[in-house]
């Protein structure tokens, strides 16, 4: 699940591994988004370290009376390097890329943006050991999300947005395989 809406959200800044608060109005939807899982078997709550995610599990964690949330490295977000907090009218005067999107490889050029291949083979590498936590809730971020959709799928798909509360439902059956997306 993507954790709730912040204030760069809003303002339409890249975040990467930076973060900035998560307003009330962003916590209250959040809240609601939480409600609906409530009765569905959450045994656990994870979260990327990213203090978004964790301020989200929380909430998460007290709505579904789950009293621990274990940390999670390999499902934080993308670092963007220098693109971080900037718009995308930002990123395209100072670095001259036009191909902005979170699985973009043209970003790459800006300095100290980790690379997409590079990413993608952290977060499914991360997934792959949760293959036995059935009842987990992960709180995390649109590019993790959006790494396991491309992965999953084979495609590269852009028009499938996942903002923030939406859950990517997934299964495990020998292999992980996508069973819902809910929010859109």
């Amino acid at each position: 699940m993507r954790h709730a809406k912040t204030v760069m959200n809003i303002e339409g800044r890249w975040q990467g591994i930076n973060d900035s608060d998560i307003p009330e109005e962003s916590l209250r939807h959040f809240e609601e988004r939480i409600r609906f899982l409530a009765g569905k078997n959450i045994k656990a709550i994870y979260s990327s370290c990213l203090v978004r995610s964790i301020k989200s599990a929380t909430v998460a964690a007290s709505i579904l009376g789950i009293d621990h949330i274990e940390t999670v490295r390999g499902f934080n977000e993308r670092d963007l390097g220098l693109m971080e907090g900037k718009t995308n009218d930002e990123i395209r005067e100072k670095f001259g890329i036009t191909d902005i999107y979170i699985a973009s490889r043209a970003i790459e050029s800006i300095p100290m943006v980790e690379p997409w291949p590079k990413f993608v083979g952290r977060v499914m590498a991360t997934l792959q050991a949760f293959s036995g936590r059935d009842g987990s809730l992960v709180i995390t971020h649109g590019g993790v999300m959006r790494a396991i959709y491309n992965t999953l799928t084979g495609s590269n798909e852009r028009r499938v947005i996942f903002d923030n509360g939406y859950i990517l439902k997934l299964e495990f059956s020998g292999s992980w395989r996508i069973s819902e997306i809910i929010g859109q």
